[in-house]
């Protein structure tokens, strides 16, 4: 969670990015041998890249709390991110 969050707002190396990037650009089994996804890695990679897609929408919102009121569940996601890094 704190790798996406710092992926996304100073270019540090997430390995949950990465693998997606990979898999986007190669496949799920060229990357990992495997036809699906096990379930714990399936969630760390879609919280990650809801992170990283949270993070730019809200950079690109021209009002924070506006864009906070509207989307509030990836506002909280945000939110533990910032909390998990701060701690």
């Amino acid at each position: 969670m704190t790798d996406a969050y710092n992926h996304a707002s100073v270019g540090q190396y997430s390995p949950e990015v990465v693998r997606l990037q990979q898999i986007d650009r190669f496949g799920l089994e060229a990357i990992t041998g495997r036809r699906q996804f096990y379930y714990g890695e399936l969630r760390r990679l879609i919280i990650a890249d809801n992170i990283v897609k949270a993070f730019h929408s809200r950079a690109h919102a021209t009002n924070w709390a506006e864009w906070t009121r509207d989307n509030p569940i990836m506002a909280e996601l945000l939110a533990k991110a910032e909390r998990l890094i701060n701690d």
